[in-house]
């Protein structure tokens, strides 16, 4: 009789155990785990990333660069390739390969091409130019003084600054030379710019340029990035899901997923197309 009773109470005890609520964390436990989680989302997103990030040389120094396709085209700076035809390019895996200066940015623009003889490269995705916005945070993978495939971070200071020459945007993610031709990304790891010279004379303070103005300035970008190409005749307006995005007679811009629908009025005539990616890589309306 007695085992009963104890057995009765060690059940409605244990019941009760799993019934009560658990214990509340203490704010030193709330703000340790909420750290833990951003420390797991940065490695997860420096991991996703860092094999895309490629290091250049030549005699005259080194740069950073990155894949945009998936058969071995590079974006850079082009200050980081100079006058070099050709360039040693090296993978985070430790390989070598040559890499061949394809098409350098017209004016001013700091942005060049390369290619590398390799299949199955990991593309990084590009991301619209309206994502950028003071204040939001910001990341770059490259190879600076010190170290290679450095993970740096900071957030967006300017997107104007005051007597720029040319489409940059300021931010304060601690960058050296070596970074130069590097992406700087969103949270998302999509690419937002590219590293471009800094102030020698002040701390933490670094250019970067818009994703967009390389979509705009290298004539064969369009045809190997992650990206759709619209061909439509001068002045002519192209609209993505009822938005005008730009016009003729080429427009170059980051693919996004799903399907999303495209149109153009060419001679009072409206052409409206569905787009999926990769399914689809652009439309001509001149066609």
């Amino acid at each position: 009789m007695t085992m009963m009773i104890i057995r009765g109470l060690l059940s409605l005890l244990l019941t009760a155990s799993l019934l009560a609520p658990a214990s509340a964390q203490t704010p030193v436990e709330r703000g340790a785990q909420s750290v833990a989680d951003i420390e797991q989302w940065r490695t997860a997103l420096y991991d996703s990333l860092a094999d895309s990030v490629v290091f250049i040389s030549t005699k005259q120094g080194h740069g950073s660069g990155f894949f945009i396709s998936d058969d071995g085209w590079i974006l850079t700076a082009a200050h980081v390739v100079g006058d070099a035809k050709t360039v040693s390019v090296v993978l985070r895996d430790g390989r070598r390969l040559q890499g061949s200066v394809q098409e350098k940015a017209k004016g001013q623009l700091d942005f060049a091409l390369l290619w590398v003889d390799l299949k199955q490269t990991k593309a990084l995705a590009l991301a619209d130019a309206d994502s950028l916005a003071v204040g939001a945070w910001v990341g770059s993978i490259g190879h600076g003084t010190g170290g290679v495939w450095t993970f740096n971070i900071g957030m967006i200071s300017n997107i104007y600054p005051v007597g720029a020459q040319k489409p940059v945007f300021q931010t304060d993610i601690p960058l050296n030379p070596g970074n130069s031709g590097g992406p700087i990304f969103d949270r998302q790891g999509r690419v937002v710019g590219i590293v471009t010279a800094g102030i020698q004379s002040a701390n933490n303070v670094n250019y970067g340029i818009k994703i967009d103005e390389a979509l705009g300035s290298l004539d064969q970008i369009g045809f190997h990035c992650q990206c759709w190409l619209f061909v439509a005749p001068k002045n002519v307006a192209i609209f993505l899901d009822g938005e005008a995005v730009g016009s003729g007679p080429k427009l170059v811009i980051p693919a996004q997923e799903g399907t999303h629908e495209v149109f153009a009025v060419v001679d009072g005539v409206m052409k409206k197309y569905a787009l999926s990616w990769p399914t689809h890589r652009g439309v001509d309306f001149t066609k």
